[in-house]
């Protein structure tokens, strides 16, 4: 009899936790972000985290009145940076030119599409042509 209610109440738990949507359910980028629309600035990095799911890139923009912006990048995971040789390209304390796709909450986070480093050259970290229609 014990066994059985031991085996009760974990399928219980295990129903709960496959029926939960937050358990199950992974975000779409277009959820988040703003995929037709394409904003930009310049700023310092001031950090770069190989986090999973997505890498992340930390800018602080300095406005012309000389107010600060912190805004915070995301895009492809730690292997697709990887194998691409990203990994060892991005400079804390350099200034970046970066273009994104915009939060749709309005906070200074985005989806990053491109970044021109202080060498001049452009990494183009958007996986996605927004302009091509298979993508929609």
């Amino acid at each position: 009899m014990k066994l059985k209610s031991a085996f009760g109440i974990l399928a219980l738990v295990a129903i709960a936790m496959f029926s939960s949507s937050s358990a199950v359910a992974h975000h779409a980028i277009q959820a988040e972000y703003e995929m037709d629309q394409t904003k930009g600035f310049t700023g310092v990095m001031t950090r770069f985290a190989m986090i999973n799911p997505h890498c992340r890139w930390f800018f602080e923009e300095t406005k012309a009145d000389g107010t600060k912006v912190v805004w915070e990048m995301s895009g492809a995971g730690p292997g697709a940076l990887r194998a691409s040789g990203l990994v060892r390209i991005f400079q804390i304390g350099q200034p970046y030119e970066v273009t994104f796709a915009p939060a749709k909450n309005g906070a200074n986070v985005g989806r990053v599409r491109t970044m021109k480093g202080p060498d001049g050259k452009v990494i183009t970290l958007f996986h996605e042509d927004p302009t091509n229609p298979l993508n929609n």
